[in-house]
């Protein structure tokens, strides 16, 4: 009976590697396309990464038409404890009805007694089907005016 089994097994296994070898082979995915097209293609132009920036604080670069609805997407300062210090729409410069990247500018007006550390938050606005807004961030310091 033991031998009964063994053959049925080797059967079986040839079987199933017979029928694997004669389905289509699955293309690998293409993880850079995945990846880019996944992630925000968004630039900050100014302020650069950890500069030190005054009230009022401009921020320009482009985005990618879909970020915006109504020629503006959300623009948040927010406090090293997440608190939101600032906010103000990113509005297109440009028409907006594009894929192509659109110039933004969004100016945030704060008050500070010292330097504090803070993070810009650029969010796209009306994700599509009700998904968590894609955003971009860039930490900076806050000084005093003067």
């Amino acid at each position: 009976m033991s031998m009964l089994r063994t053959k049925r097994f080797i059967a079986v296994a040839v079987a199933v590697l017979g029928l694997a070898a004669c389905s289509q082979p699955q293309e690998a995915p293409d993880t850079e396309t995945t990846i880019a097209a996944e992630t925000p293609v968004v630039v900050i132009a100014t302020p650069a990464s950890g500069a030190r920036v005054t009230s009022p604080l401009v921020v320009e670069g482009t985005a990618p038409g879909d970020w915006y609805f109504e020629a503006q997407f959300a623009g948040q300062l927010r406090g090293a404890d997440g608190a939101v210090l600032a906010q103000a729409p990113a509005r297109a410069q440009e028409d907006w009805m594009t894929e192509a990247p659109v110039p933004y500018r969004a100016e945030f007006t704060f008050a500070v007694t010292q330097d504090t550390p803070a993070t810009i938050v650029l969010q796209e606005d009306m994700p599509a089907d009700n998904a968590h807004p894609r955003e971009v961030t860039i930490p900076v310091v806050l000084t005093p005016a003067g």
